[in-house]
């Protein structure tokens, strides 16, 4: 696919594919490329009932409710879990070459795959290590032009 991408723009019919889509000369801001999307501390989902919880992954999971929009946020050490649930409380990531990129994978994959939401989901830092990888192979190809 990268090849085909390359190909493509090349002859003037260049086109965007999601997965390779990485800004490797800029991204988001270094604290967003440490602490990934915010579930839980920035972002939450609300359900229709009212009930909060760190993402929409988790509605449902009893064990992750932070609280309600009624009475507030009554689960304040689990907010604290996930602020805590960044790159560098993550053993895994510390070794990875990618993890500025991933940001730690995604909170709700690690919990489902590991129990652990400090746990990358594996297959899913493989598969982001091959998107990086790709971006930035198309990058180098089409500046050798």
């Amino acid at each position: 696919m990268a090849d085909e991408i390359v190909n493509r723009q090349k002859q003037g019919k260049g086109f965007k594919f999601y997965h390779f889509n990485i800004d490797v000369n800029g991204g988001p801001c270094v604290y967003k490329r440490i602490s990934g999307c915010g579930a839980g501390y920035e972002y939450v989902a609300v359900t229709p009932d009212g009930d909060i919880y760190p993402c929409h992954q988790f509605v449902g999971n009893e064990e992750f409710k932070l609280g309600n929009v009624f009475d507030g946020i009554s689960n304040k050490e689990l907010i604290k879990t996930f602020k805590n649930g960044h790159i560098y409380n993550k053993p895994k990531c510390m070794e990875c070459w990618a993890r500025f990129y991933c940001s730690g994978g995604c909170q709700a994959n690690n919990y489902s795959f590991n129990k652990d939401i400090h746990v990358p989901y594996e297959l899913g830092c493989q598969m982001m290590k091959k998107r990086v990888e790709c971006a930035i192979a198309i990058k180098a190809k089409l500046m050798e032009e």
